[in-house]
């Protein structure tokens, strides 16, 4: 199953293509929003059915695996400060790239376990 995040992010950048993009930003302005703002602008954007659908799948992901919630919170959090698509992927890209190495740097530990293990014997 595609991780929720990136098939949200995915819809709601073709949105965007599909409205004529968006207007061009100041690349050096950071914007950072509350969550009365950010609520203010969902209700604004007319989310696609696409994008609603792929929320809320999101949302029981999230009920379904709650050790998670944290870090969807830190992911809305830093998505939180722009609403610069490709700033936003670079987020996307940071925050995956973190995860991987975190977990080689697991899978190398029970490497080093499992060889220890197995020349006991």
């Amino acid at each position: 199953m595609a991780c929720p995040l990136l098939l949200l992010l995915a819809a709601f950048l073709k949105g965007r293509s599909d409205r004529g993009g968006e207007e061009k930003l100041d690349k050096d302005a950071a914007m950072i929003f509350d969550e009365e703002h950010l609520r203010k602008i969902e209700i604004q954007n007319n989310e696609s059915p696409e994008v609603t659908r792929l929320i809320a799948q999101r949302n029981q992901f999230l009920r379904e695996h709650p050790q998670l919630k944290s870090l969807q919170k830190e992911i809305d959090a830093l998505m939180g400060t722009t609403i610069d698509p490709m700033i936003r992927l670079e987020i996307l890209f940071m925050l995956m790239t973190d995860k991987l190495i975190e977990m080689r740097r697991v899978f190398a530990e029970l490497q080093k376990l499992a060889l220890h293990a197995v020349r006991k014997k």
